[in-house]
């Protein structure tokens, strides 16, 4: 019997064991999504206790403790530390199959050395061993990036930014500084697409043309200031952008109709549906174009149903545990949206992702459909120009990404992707990536000793090297 994360943890095969042992253990890590503060890297100050670090604005976490009955003050809330510490591994005892459970203990293991398996009765002990190691040792954001051999990092960032700390750091970097990491912007305009609520839309647009220098009282001078701050965005190295959609939106209008819209809005008017589905589509339109021209990615998270935990929402916010997967149609519109791209030649590298798992057979072979040239007269063809993301969010555990791996191979061509991603506010969320290249490396042996996959290097060797790294190098244009 195998033991608990022992050295073949998720490696079932002699292929397997020599792909990630021989391949892709070492490889560095690309990590293109995570929602990181480039502050916290920035300023590099240590941590001082694995339960902040582990708990601490983590709703991955708080939603199994919210559904073992927790109390919100260990949740979300204000409760202490220790308390919140040994809630959180009396959770974990009921969650075999969560890969909360294996990713914590990867954590435990890779970060401060700890083997024993955590549970109510010694959750004190190793917090107090770990924070030993954190008062002994300089454990800070910096030194995570580094011990997990991260060369570039991507955080997410509203076109209002400043980007002052992807400044300083850059500056530090430039100076010699012995941290070389890339961390880089990218670019999330949700809130100028959501005119949901006008009132907060109007407050945004307020911002955004202040720190564009533009009074946005038009549809053409919103599309100035976006202009502008992508601009802005691109003199930072950002090359990404991202877009949260429930459903892609493609309702076509004429420019005269967008500007009546805008004013409408500016005017403080509650927009009908189908005027907030015309202007959604068509800033999001003008945001790939202006993707395209200078050669970014974009990338369109889809699916995700937010906040439908009225309590939670009004008590803590967005982002705290509140949130499910939508199951609407999304394949049509979304379609529709590339095509016309595609007819314009605006079409950028594109990079679709659903939090529905049953649209990701559907996604891969939407994206195989628009393979091939780049709008970039500079590149003719381009491999996985338009691709599935990564297995996101609820998907990101054992069966979602075995699923999503056997689903874009059926389809697609799984050997162009870009591989995994963290989506993650943790700097203790690196091992995700060892996680997944367990199971990348392991579904790949399988094909070899079923007879389904050459036994032969380039066919194995490469496919994994590609997949954990040299793919995301390639692609997103950032090194």
């Amino acid at each position: 019997m195998a033991q608990f994360l022992d050295e073949n943890f998720l490696l079932k095969n002699e292929t397997a064991k020599h792909l990630f042992f021989h391949v892709a253990k070492d490889l560095p890590i690309f990590d293109y999504h995570c929602h990181l503060s480039p502050q916290a890297i920035a300023e590099d100050t240590p941590f001082d206790d694995i339960a902040r670090m582990w708990l601490e604005g983590d709703h991955y976490k708080w939603r199994i403790m919210r559904a073992n009955g927790e109390p919100e003050s260990l949740c979300g809330g204000k409760g202490p530390w220790d308390e919140k510490f040994v809630a959180y591994a009396r959770s974990l005892l009921r969650a075999a199959g969560n890969p909360l459970l294996q990713w914590s203990h990867l954590e435990l293991q890779r970060i401060f050395g700890i083997h024993e398996v955590l549970t109510p009765q010694n959750a004190l002990q190793i917090r107090e061993k770990a924070n030993r190691l954190l008062a002994t040792e300089r454990v800070s954001p910096r030194s995570l990036l580094m011990k997990f051999n991260v060369k570039v990092l991507c955080t997410t960032d509203d076109p209002v930014d400043d980007l002052h700390w992807h400044r300083a750091i850059a500056k530090e970097q430039k100076e010699g500084s012995a941290f070389q990491t890339k961390v880089l912007p990218a670019f999330r305009p949700d809130k100028v697409l959501n005119t949901l609520d006008i009132a907060a839309w109007n407050r945004y647009v307020d911002e955004l043309g202040g720190v564009a220098g533009i009074a946005v009282d038009s549809y053409a001078s919103l599309l100035e200031a976006l202009a502008k701050r992508h601009d802005y965005f691109h003199s930072m190295g950002c090359r990404l952008s991202d877009h949260a959609l429930l459903v892609p939106p493609y309702v076509v209008s004429s420019d005269t109709e967008l500007d009546t819209i805008v004013k409408k809005g500016r005017k403080g008017t509650p927009l009908v549906s189908v005027d907030q589905e015309k202007l959604a589509t068509a800033l999001l339109s003008q945001l790939a174009r202006l993707n395209a021209k200078e050669g970014w990615t974009m990338q369109l998270h889809i699916a995700a149903l937010r906040n439908v935990n009225p309590r939670l929402f009004r008590t803590f916010g967005p982002d705290v545990g509140g949130d499910s997967t939508s199951d609407a149609p999304i394949i049509a519109p979304l379609a529709s949206f590339l095509g016309a791209l595609e007819r314009e030649g605006n079409l950028p590298r594109t990079i679709l992702y659903s939090l529905d798992p049953s649209k990701h057979n559907p996604l891969a072979a939407l994206a195989a459909s628009f393979a091939g040239t780049s709008p970039d007269a500079a590149v003719s063809q381009m491999a996985g120009k338009v691709q599935l993301g990564a297995a996101w969010w609820f998907n990101d555990q054992k069966e979602g990404i075995e699923r999503h791996l056997r689903e874009y191979a059926g389809v697609g061509l799984v050997g162009a992707w870009v591989g995994m991603l963290t989506d993650s506010r943790s700097f203790m969320s690196f091992p995700r990536h060892e996680y997944f290249r367990r199971l990348l490396c392991n579904a790949v042996g399988e094909w070899v000793e079923a007879g389904e996959l050459p036994d032969d290097p380039l066919y194995t060797d490469r496919l994994v090297r590609g997949i954990c790294w040299e793919n995301a190098a390639n692609y997103f244009g950032m090194l």
